[in-house]
């Protein structure tokens, strides 16, 4: 073979195949696509939750307001067994969601205070929702929180409540303003110095500004039924509060609008907007009232009134600030309550329009003098409700005291109710006095008397019918004859059977039957007279039934 030929057959050899292309392309195409997956990740984050319920790994997504921003790629437990490790993968572009404060949780359908929430997992499967971080440092590992964290969209102001009185209201509960909701409730703490529940409120914007330093606030029940002095109450408020119940506030009638308050401002939460209403007033005269009669029906919160216009408040029934020990040493036995006129409900009787303590004081004083007197009386026949009745009494007996164990002494007077008893008593007592045996026997000697007598008329009737019937009476003049006759009939009219003389007798006998029916109800009036108005049995104190 020539050189020439073993030339050409050397570059055929070396000539480059065009189907290596294939392969080539592939691996290109494989490595660019790993390339733009790797390059368009984003960060690994790690959640710590206390269990993964319904969490799939590679198929439950993170969302952002409704956007895929990641998925799980891993589900683990913890080396202490104690919680669920989730591994998610998120998109690139989310670095900066991934701050200090940025939240998780997991959304799956709910019913709870703000609602039904979720419904749309049904069919898709629950899901990881956040709201992105905005201060601090990046983070890559977060805590899953147990349930959606609320709203944080145009807070306006947060103040701190706190309720001495009242059960206990859950976080998310509603606050309204006029039945508007206007925030919720974001804390529920416990001070243990005070023994008061605590709440730290949000208010939201713009109604934050309807929060001055004269505002009232008060718990509101979803349904209440309430007995009091003034009746019978029933009040339901919104669905929303319904079961959980919510906080309400408002402006105090008489108050003006103060400026709007800083974060974290203090307030007393009342249990009832009744509470609230009666604690606006801030000048007040304390007393303590003894009563020596039944207090039963007499509640805190009961009305103080003047001749039908309430001027104060029950606070303590019975109050414990006196000494028990010096009221028992007491020539008779009395009970303390202690309440508190509110001069400010009769701030229009004062002509200069200014409430002044010791010009209210003195005459208060004057008023005690000259017969004002406190006594019991049922404002509510129903439920035998009782408020404190300040009137003047006819020559009233001088006050006993006016200062006692340090405490101002408001003079009292026996309630209407005690006076009556006593009336009713005393009638009771005469009538027992009264000789009824022997008036029972007279009437009896009274009536064998007047049967004698109807038995004489009827004898009499019978002579004048035979004197009649003989011939010689017959001759008589037809006037005496006349006159007779109407002697006679007048006669039988009364005798036993007679149109006057069975009537008397049937009247008789009833009386008779009368009074010895009313000789058990007389020995019993005489042994317990206020039977009267009482049941023969007392009613046993109920017992209260135990918490759930």
């Amino acid at each position: 073979m020539s050189e020439t030929h073993k030339a050409i057959e050397s570059v055929r050899k070396v000539r480059f195949n065009s189907i290596w292309l294939v392969p080539l392309i592939a691996l290109s195409v494989a490595a660019w696509m790993l390339y733009q997956n790797w390059s368009s990740q984003g960060p690994m984050i790690t959640l710590i939750a206390a269990n993964a319920d319904g969490l799939e790994m590679g198929k439950t997504k993170l969302k952002s307001r409704n956007v895929d921003v990641g998925r799980v790629v891993d589900i683990r437990l913890s080396d202490d067994y104690q919680n669920a490790i989730i591994q998610v993968r998120m998109n690139e572009g989310t670095q900066q969601m991934l701050k200090d404060d940025a939240q998780f949780w997991v959304v799956k359908p709910r019913v709870g205070k703000e609602g039904v929430s979720g419904l749309g997992t049904l069919l898709s499967g629950p899901y990881i929702d956040m709201t992105p971080g905005l201060d601090g440092e990046q983070q890559s590992k977060f805590r899953l929180l147990n349930q959606p964290p609320l709203s944080t969209e145009n807070e306006g102001v947060r103040i701190m409540l706190s309720s001495l009185e009242g059960a206990k209201l859950d976080v998310g509960s509603l606050v309204h303003f006029r039945g508007y909701e206007v925030g919720y409730i974001e804390k529920v703490g416990f001070d243990s110095e005070q023994e008061a529940i605590t709440y730290r409120v949000v208010i939201r914007s713009p109604y934050d500004a309807l929060v001055s330093s004269n505002v009232q606030f008060w718990m509101t029940p979803g349904f209440r039924l309430n007995s009091s002095a003034s009746g019978f109450e029933m009040r339901l408020d919104s669905l929303e509060t319904l079961f959980s119940g919510g906080i309400s506030f408002g402006l105090p009638k008489g108050k003006q609008e103060d400026a709007p308050v800083k974060d974290m401002a203090t307030f007393r939460l009342y249990e009832s907007r009744e509470e609230a209403i009666n604690n606006r007033y801030e000048d007040v005269l304390n007393y303590v009232f003894l009563f020596d009669n039944n207090i039963s029906g007499l509640m805190p919160g009961a009305a103080v009134e003047y001749r039908g216009i309430r001027i104060g408040t029950v606070l303590d029934v019975p109050y414990k600030g006196v000494s028990l020990s010096e009221l028992a040493s007491l020539e008779t036995p009395v009970l303390p309550v202690r309440a508190r006129i509110e001069p400010q409900r009769l701030n229009f009787l004062d002509p200069d329009g200014v409430v002044t303590m010791d010009k209210w004081e003195a005459f208060i004083e004057d008023r005690i003098a000259h017969g004002l007197r406190a006594n019991l009386m049922i404002s509510n026949y129903l439920n035998a409700a009782k408020v404190i009745s300040l009137d003047y009494v006819e020559d009233p007996e001088p006050a006993k005291w006016r200062r006692y164990d340090g405490h101002f002494i408001f003079p009292t007077a026996p309630d209407t109710f005690a006076n009556i008893e006593t009336k009713v008593s005393r009638i009771l007592d005469n009538l027992a006095e009264v000789p009824l045996a022997q008036t029972f026997n007279q009437l009896g000697n009274t009536m064998e008397e007047a049967n004698e007598t109807l038995r004489e008329l009827q004898s009499l009737s019978a002579s004048v019918t035979q004197l009649l019937n003989k011939p010689e009476t017959q001759q008589l003049p037809a006037d005496l004859v006349g006159t007779i006759n109407e002697l006679n009939l007048t006669l039988e009219s009364y005798q036993a059977n007679g149109q006057i003389g069975r009537p008397l007798r049937e009247n008789m006998i009833s009386l008779g039957r009368a009074l010895n029916e009313l000789q058990p109800l007389l020995r019993q009036l005489r042994e317990n007279p206020n039977t009267l108005i009482f049941d023969r049995q007392p009613k046993t104190d109920m017992v209260p039934k135990a918490a759930k």
